[in-house]
């Protein structure tokens, strides 16, 4: 998976950070030096994660709003550059895209359940219903409706494996 990384710093303080990040993370890093191109960055693409300049937040907190709503899935942490050193800060963003990997794998799994649960409903009624009508069917009727008993029970056998 390809990590994308979005700085929103004046440019003196953001490039040896940016620096590390490609280095350490082997990350793609976009260096926006205020909060309007932070913003246009992030209308215009998506990003895994997105590190702040605090002072810029601190400044226009209205603004920290909107970049927040348009971060999307991607975490924001609103850093310090001045105090924080690059190793510091690599290691809150390796730890903030291996949060952000375990929520997505979370996630596609509570999918993954919900969406058997209710496959396996609906297939456990075509099964019933089908059972029913299989015992009131005429004799040219039985052989289709036994079939499609067959194929819901095969198909929610499959689903429970």
């Amino acid at each position: 998976m390809s990590r994308t990384i979005l700085i929103i710093a004046p440019a003196l303080a953001a490039e040896p950070i940016a620096n590390a990040l490609r280095e350490e993370l082997d990350a793609a890093v976009e260096v926006a030096p205020q909060r309007r191109a932070g913003l246009a960055a992030l209308r215009r693409t998506e990003y895994s994660l997105v590190l702040l300049e605090e002072s810029l937040a601190e400044l226009d907190p209205r603004g920290a709003d909107l970049l927040y709503q348009n971060a999307g899935a991607a975490p924001v942490l609103e850093l310090n550059f001045v105090i924080s050193k690059a190793p510091r800060i690599v290691r809150q963003a390796r730890s903030a895209l291996a949060h952000r990997v375990q929520d997505g794998v979370k996630a596609r799994a509570a999918a993954i359940v919900e969406l058997r649960n209710e496959l396996s409903a609906s297939l456990t009624g075509i099964l019933l219903e089908s059972e029913l009508a299989l015992r009131e069917a005429s004799p040219s009727q039985a052989p289709k409706l036994k079939n499609l008993v067959e194929l819901a029970g095969t198909l929610r056998n499959r689903l429970r494996a």
